[in-house]
């Protein structure tokens, strides 16, 4: 995130010493029991975070799964674009009220 390519062990080297050099100015008798207390609650919360995001990622592959889903069904169906939205072909045989040849009739005059 910060650009450094360090590897994993690097890192966590490098954490522990900072994390020693902490303790080292603290009370000799609290030093060992926070330390461990400190690296519990990190592996914690950096546990927390991954299931965190695994979750995100698996809510986003099914979005996505979704939303090709609707997007092939879009496309498979015969539909005319009015300003409304989608809206299916109607047949000559299916009766279709008034109130939408109105609105079919304003439509194809406003073109």
């Amino acid at each position: 995130m910060n650009g450094d390519t360090s590897t994993r062990q690097e890192q966590l080297t490098r954490l522990n010493e900072k994390v020693n050099a902490l303790v080292v100015q603290v009370e000799e008798g609290y030093g060992e029991a926070l330390l461990e207390q400190l690296i519990h609650r990190m592996e914690l919360t950096v546990r927390d975070f991954v299931i965190e995001v695994d979750g995100l990622v698996e809510r986003l592959k099914q979005s996505a799964t979704t939303q090709e889903e609707l997007l092939g069904k879009i496309k498979s169906q015969d539909t005319i674009a009015g300003p409304a939205g989608l809206i299916p072909q109607v047949s000559p045989e299916e009766e279709v009220p008034e109130w939408e040849q109105r609105l079919a009739d304003l439509e194809k005059s406003a073109k």
